[in-house]
């Protein structure tokens, strides 16, 4: 299994096991949704935010005007772009700068380039033969900790910005709502994922940074019945786990989404294989639930849920079984146009201690989040792709975890800014 923090080397994983950072899985190596697939991506019931695979993004608008974006936008291809910046702020100035139990936005008073990424999609008609697919590069310090083993793994410690090709997959339609995907993309997993874009918070849910894999390279069958029902079935190499294998198994895959109507989303996801490194025969199984509703045009509600289990888990206190689960509340308010008022609760077991470590045994996390989204220009053409998202953020933790295993208590403050193209 692919550890996501093993990626940035032996000195980074010192400095972040001192704050008790480090995921306790295999320390061998380490969603961005997917908008041609609206029914299997819990994000969002919202429309399409800036920098989803839309012929309209400002990028294309622009290449239109040429022959070669008219040729683009005929064969249904779309180019797009964004670009991520953040600081984040700890009222306990932790040691060495990290800020535990965070991965994205770990780094104390830092500036951080978290994503410069470009992709190329075209968007394949389930209803008839088509051909298409997804490439997506990434660039920034984010994707230091989404390396899948065999690709790009090979990062040290530095530098702190690096590449990621996040996904890179063929879709084939097959004609009565099927198509075929084959190649590497970003998990179904996660109310939360990769793209800062299609996320209500700069910050991730513990849930996001410990509980879920990122990524998946395999083959999967898609069948969308009807505007209310799609579902996804398929194998992959792993979690996080592309060229190389680290125990020569694959993963069963399955999701199903509901949309009874323009309000209500229900995602169910499940996982299930064998994922520790260097074990093939002791299983891990991770089953998902995600709801979100929209009660009217201003506001947008969502719970996640995830229990998981792993048979004779390598890094649980007890050396046996274990378990994790956890549950997040999201709520977002439009205040108007200009300025959205965002919030999230959240609780993550790991009592077992298969997820965290730290030297705590095992213990169980809690946070609440609350901030802002602000679009300075929602109209203009090229504009409209800008968000800065002032934010501020309390975690507790049953056991002293954060600062080195000091405190138990952590508080921080942090913003950025993306701009999607």
């Amino acid at each position: 299994m692919a550890n996501r923090m093993g990626l940035i080397g032996a000195a980074a994983c010192a400095a972040l096991a001192l704050s008790g950072l480090v995921r306790a899985d295999d320390v061998q190596s380490a969603p961005v949704a997917d908008p041609a697939l609206k029914l299997t991506r819990p994000v969002t019931l919202d429309e399409a935010p800036a920098g989803a695979a839309s012929s309209d993004t400002p990028l294309m608008t622009a290449l239109k005007k040429s022959s070669f974006g008219k040729a683009l936008a005929e064969n249904n291809i779309t180019i797009g772009a964004r670009v991520e910046g953040s600081w984040t702020y700890s009222a306990s100035s932790p040691p060495a700068n990290v800020i535990t139990g965070r991965l994205f936005d770990f780094e104390n008073q830092d500036i951080t380039l978290n994503q410069a990424a470009i992709f190329f999609d075209k968007a394949v008609d389930g209803s008839k033969f088509d051909i298409g697919g997804r490439m997506e590069w990434i660039y920034g310090g984010d994707a230091r900790f989404i390396h899948s083993l065999g690709l790009f793994d090979h990062y040290d410690a530095s530098p702190d910005n690096q590449w990621d090709l996040t996904q890179l997959y063929g879709d084939v339609g097959l004609g009565g709502g099927w198509k075929i995907r084959v190649g590497k993309q970003v998990t179904p997993f996660g109310y939360e994922v990769i793209d800062p874009t299609q996320n209500m918070f700069y910050s991730h849910s513990f849930q996001f940074d410990w509980a879920i894999p990122f990524t998946h390279t395999g083959v999967w069958a898609y069948h969308t019945v009807n505007e209310n029902v799609a579902y996804m079935f398929g194998i992959s190499r792993g979690w996080d786990t592309s060229l190389e294998d680290n125990n020569g198994t694959i993963d069963y895959m399955a999701s199903l989404t509901l949309t009874p109507n323009k309000k209500e989303k229900w995602v169910i996801n499940v996982i299930s294989g064998a994922d520790q490194a260097g074990d093939n025969d002791n299983w891990r199984t991770l089953v998902e639930a995600i709801y979100e509703i929209k009660p009217n045009e201003n506001l947008t509600l969502a719970v996640d849920g995830h229990y998981a289990y792993e048979c004779n888990s390598h890094t649980s206190v007890a050396g046996s079984d274990a378990q994790w689960w956890g549950v997040a509340a999201y709520a977002k308010w439009k205040i108007n146009d200009n300025v959205y008022g965002i919030g999230r609760v959240e609780y993550f077991n790991d009592q077992d201690g298969a997820r965290l470590t730290g030297g705590v045994g095992g213990t169980s996390l809690y946070e609440a989040t609350v901030g802002l989204q602000i679009v300075p220009f929602p109209t203009h053409d090229w504009g409209k792709g800008l968000t800065i998202r002032p934010e501020v953020r309390f975690d507790y933790s049953e056991k002293a975890f954060f600062d080195g295993g000091t405190d138990r208590y952590q508080l921080t403050a942090a913003i950025d800014a993306y701009y999607a193209f």
